[in-house]
């Protein structure tokens, strides 16, 4: 983050946050995402061990709103594959006992959407679209198709039966924003770095005024998200705004980073790109139509 957040944020938040950190430096890489990306599942099912492990997933069904969309910024800077980040996004917006017993102790895997176009919903064990819970083994189809990130490709579910459970579509809506910002803000710091460590002409590229000032009006797009996600942690009304803002802005800050990056960032060689189409498909679900009126 940018901006220290250690100041507000609670000691079991800070362990949490540390445990996590630790975990994914040693168990996951971008290098294994792109692995999982060609068919690899095994990688799938070895992360999806370790947040089940570290007991991620009733922290953040317990936890206040607040400390969730924190977690979810840094599992969101780390590109956990498709179904796993979906999973731990539900597990704060079911609020189904039996459902989350499941989900606690990694028997299930949920994949989310607000249609009947499912981000990893080939790789499911259940389906949540809305409050329709779907079982995807019961369901009449399942046509998948490939996406703009293959962690999660979209799938065409059509199944008449479904049960309906409690679920709050808010606050998914908000883990999904900060989920988004987190991959915002992993792009930004690695222009950041970039930008001082690239030399032309002699000088780092970050003193020149062209990058310099589009670099800092990426840090303030950051923050801006970052300050409507938060806002919305204390205040759930204001979900729908953050995703909104976020669905604008992060993907406007990471295609800077590639032009920050110039020739390189348009490659295959570093990972802009696996968070510019994570960012597009998390922008493309939950998007309530939003009324500024309400917010005046």
């Amino acid at each position: 983050m940018l901006l220290d957040l250690n100041f507000e944020i609670s000691e079991d938040l800070k362990l949490i946050l540390n445990s996590l950190k630790e975990t994914l430096d040693s168990q996951w890489s971008t290098k294994k995402l792109r692995s999982v990306i060609e068919g690899n599942k095994e990688y799938v099912d070895q992360i999806w061990k370790e947040i089940i492990r570290l007991e991620i997933l009733p922290y953040i069904s317990n936890s206040s709103l607040k400390d969730v969309v924190i977690l979810n910024e840094l599992i969101g800077s780390r590109l956990l594959p498709g179904i796993v980040a979906s999973s731990i996004i539900a597990s704060r917006g079911i609020k189904d006992k039996d459902v989350l017993n499941k989900l606690y102790a990694g028997e299930v895997k949920i994949a989310i959407s607000d249609s009947n176009m499912v981000p990893s919903g080939d790789q499911a064990d259940l389906i949540l679209i809305n409050n329709k819970l779907i079982k995807r083994k019961e369901c009449n189809s399942i046509i998948t198709f490939n996406s703009l990130d293959n962690t999660m490709k979209i799938s065409k579910v059509e199944c008449n039966s479904n049960e309906t459970i409690e679920v709050n579509n808010a606050e998914i809506a908000l883990l999904l924003s900060s989920q988004m910002l987190g991959s915002g803000e992993e792009v930004l710091n690695m222009s950041v770095k970039y930008s001082k460590e690239r030399i032309a002409f002699g000088k780092p590229i970050g003193s020149y005024q062209a990058i310099k000032h589009r670099v800092v009006n990426d840090a303030i797009d950051i923050e801006l998200t970052r300050s409507i996600v938060l806002e919305a942690s204390e205040n759930i009304k204001y979900a729908w705004l953050a995703k909104d803002i976020a669905n604008r802005k992060v993907p406007k800050v990471i295609m800077s980073g590639i032009q920050v990056h110039g020739g390189i960032g348009f490659t295959d060689d570093i990972d802009i790109h696996l968070h510019l189409r994570r960012a597009l498909t998390l922008s493309k679900i939950y998007n309530e139509r939003i009324n500024i009126s309400e917010f005046l």
